[in-house]
This record gives structure tokens, sequence and C-alpha cells, in this order.
């Protein structure tokens, strides 16, 4: 039976590891970009005929994982009352090549890592991965896993770590930002020798199943979401999506060391089309009961500005089919969303409020509305309105690209344009 270790021992033990600085190893799963990181087609990046796997640019959970680490690795770092140590800071080599003398140079075998782990004398462990079912299953949620069984923690504390960050993580799901399908009420942290069913004892007489958990570390890995869920693998290619749940994993560590001293937050919003069914689009076979059903939507300007009308933050979502935007490093404060992007009506002034707090993260679904593309206020500023045609002439675009053969007339859309050098808004 395990002892327990009473509130004030483990308030020492916190205040003599913060003085000395807590050692955190870091674990991004997998290492490059071949057909072991677990590479799947999305809209824009499909499968090439030459390497059955998209470009370096399309899903690998090489890539994602790598992202969410680097993020969380940054803020312990920033936080001061940590040492971060990573198995990697890249992904490669490229281009890959099966049996390449080089070919694991960041995809380190799992013993080397956890040997690695006990020698520089971690104070806590996290791999971070994503999760696999069949292609295109209707299934998301996490699963945290320790080495243990779900009665015992064979490394004392690792599921107190666990139950800790699980709240944090989950967050974004219990924002309606991707569907949790198991556990809305409960949490799915397992030991992985009950999870497996099996287990094995390395050469130092450590026993469980998962190889990258043969440490004396506390900690555990993580599988924060199914990738295998379509809508979630396109927000995945969004970097910034990334790195806040990189961000959920610092918060949940700094919480549990409780030496949170963060005095800013951040602000995550995702955009889908009014009404509009995202079921004509492949791969992305989303959950009905979620905002996946709606068409997500690419390309729309997002600014943000506080509560003196100030802009503070810009941001174009990118087009990957999952309408992500985030603004980072925020005071606390009333801010307000505007939004402008090519075939939906323009929407400004304080109708998407939203409230900022420290060390945490204000999550905002929005509709976007089609209709006609018109410029922020701000951008017709001192302009004068010209409602009648006026003659052929070197007509450009605010991004200086040429309209050839056109004059202003009903065959142009509203909007700003240059002639002679001059803004003119017509």
């Amino acid at each position: 039976m395990k002892k327990t270790i009473i509130p004030i021992v483990l308030f020492l033990m916190a205040t003599v590891m913060t003085a000395q600085q807590i050692k955190v190893y870091l674990n991004a799963g997998h290492g490059g970009w071949g057909p072991d990181d677990r590479p799947m087609p999305t809209i824009p990046y499909p499968m090439l005929p030459e390497t059955g796997r998209p470009d370096t640019c399309g899903f690998y959970e090489s890539n994602t994982n790598l992202w969410k680490t680097l993020e969380c690795g940054t803020r312990l770092s920033k936080n001061g009352n940590f040492r971060v140590r990573y198995s990697r800071k890249r992904n490669g080599p490229y281009p890959y090549r099966k049996g390449a003398s080089n070919e694991f140079k960041y995809n380190r075998s799992l013993s080397e890592i956890s040997a690695e782990v006990d020698t520089w004398g971690a104070d806590m462990f996290l791999s971070i991965h994503s999760n696999a079912t069949s292609e295109g299953a209707l299934v998301n949620y996490p699963l945290f896993l320790y080495r243990g069984t779900d009665a015992e923690d064979y490394v004392e504390n690792s599921k107190a770590m666990c139950q800790k960050i699980w709240p944090r993580l989950t967050e974004a799901m219990h924002a309606d930002f991707e569907p949790m399908t198991h556990y809305n009420s409960s949490t799915n942290i397992r030991g992985d020798i009950d999870f497996y069913h099996s287990s094995w004892t390395n050469e130092k007489g450590i026993t469980g199943y998962l190889g990258v958990l043969h440490h004396m570390a506390p900690g555990f890995l993580s599988e924060g979401f199914f990738h295998t869920y379509q809508p979630s693998r396109h927000r995945a290619l969004n970097k910034d999506w990334c790195r806040q749940e990189g961000i959920r994993y610092y918060r949940g560590i700094a919480d549990y060391f409780e030496v949170h001293n963060d005095s800013t937050g951040c602000i995550m919003g995702q955009l889908h089309v009014n009404q509009e069914s995202s079921s004509s689009l492949e791969l992305f076979a989303a959950i009905s009961e979620s905002l996946d059903k709606y068409m997500p939507a690419n390309g729309v300007t997002v600014r943000l500005k506080n509560a003196n009308g100030e802009i503070v933050g810009t941001y174009e979502t990118d087009q990957n089919y999952n309408g992500i935007f985030v603004f980072y490093d925020l005071s606390p404060g009333r801010y307000y969303i505007e939004l402008k992007g090519e075939g939906f009506k323009t929407r400004q002034g304080k109708i998407f409020p939203v409230t900022v707090k420290a060390k945490t993260t204000a999550y905002k679904n929005i509709n976007m509305i089609r209709g006609t593309s018109t410029p922020f206020d701000d951008e017709i500023d001192g302009l004068t309105p010209i409602t009648s045609p006026v003659g052929e002439g070197e007509i450009y675009d605010l991004s200086g690209r040429r309209i050839n053969g056109q004059c202003l007339n009903s065959q142009l859309p509203r909007g700003i344009y240059i002639i002679g050098g001059k803004k003119i808004l017509y």
C-alpha cells in the first residue's frame, strides 16, 4: 500500500524543487517524415503517389507533436521555475530514406529516451502524441497513460500529475472547439499495463508496457485527440492550434507544482460558415452533433481591438479548413473581434466581445455570414466615395495587383482601388 503524503510535506517538496528549478523532460513523439510518423491525407495535402505520404506540410504526427512540445517547453523555461530537456527539437531527415544511416536521427529509440530521463534526473516526464483508430471514425477524446496498473502508478505522483493536467487539456473540447465523444464528465487516465493487458521488464528491472515510460521519473504519455477524426486532423495543420495544446500542458504542469506566475491570457477562435454544411468536403467526416458539421471559413482577416478601440492584433485564417485564429499574451480585460473575408459580410464594432483573464485562454466560436465583403471602417477614413463610373485607366487593388482593361463600373465589386497612386472608394 502506498503512503499518503500530507499537504505540508507536498508544500515543502514543491518549495525545495522550485528553489532548485524543477526538471521537466519533454518527449515529442515520433520524429521524422517517414511511414512510422503516422502520415495521413488532408484536403490541401493529399498522399503523394511517389511516396504514399503527404509532403512535409501535410499531417505528420512528428510535426504536430513537436509544435505542442516546443510551445510547452518555451513557456516552462520562461516561467523561471523550470529546466527543460527535449528528446528532440527538430524533425528529419528530409527526404526520408528507409535504411539510411540518419533514418532515426530524430526519431530516437524509446529505450534511449527513457535512459536519458533517468541520467538527467528528471522531476517530471511528458510524452506528447495524438491517437488513432480506423480512418474517418467519428471518435475523439484524450487518453493519459502512466506506468503501472489502474490501481497503482509504479512511479509515485504520476497519476496525480495526470489528474491535475486533465482539466487543462480538455478545455478546448469542453468549449466546443472539437467534439469529445467520451469522458465528458470523467477522466480517461489509465495505467499502461492494464490498458494494454501486457507488460515487460527491462534490463534495469523496470516493469511496464510503454518503452518510453521505462524510467523512474513521474509522468505520463498523452494522446491529446484522435487524428483519425478528420476535422481534428485539419485543425492540427494549424500550428497555433497545436501551440495552444502545448500551452494547456504548460499551465497544467505549473498548476501541479504551484508555480503559475503568468499575468496574461490568450484568445482562440474558430470560424464556421453560418448554416453551410461541410458534408461536401472530402476527408472531413464530421460528428453531426458538433460544430464540425458546418463549413470552416478559410482566408478570413481577424482583427482584435482593446476596450479603447485600438488594434492589438491581426490574424489571417489559413486555407487548411479549420477556421482557427489565436492571439497570445494579452493583458486581462475586454477585447472585441472584427472579421473581414472575401465572400463574407464584414463584421466590426463591438458585436463579438471577449474577456481575457490571466493564466487562461478565452474560446470563441463565430459564424461567418455569406455576403459582399466591404473594408473595415478605418480603412476608408478620409476617402471620397465615388458612385459613378470613371474613365479607363491604371487600376489596382490594394495588394498592388493590376486590374487590366477595367474601369470603375458595375462590373467591379464595391471596395477600395488605387487609381493614379490614390486610394479611391467605389
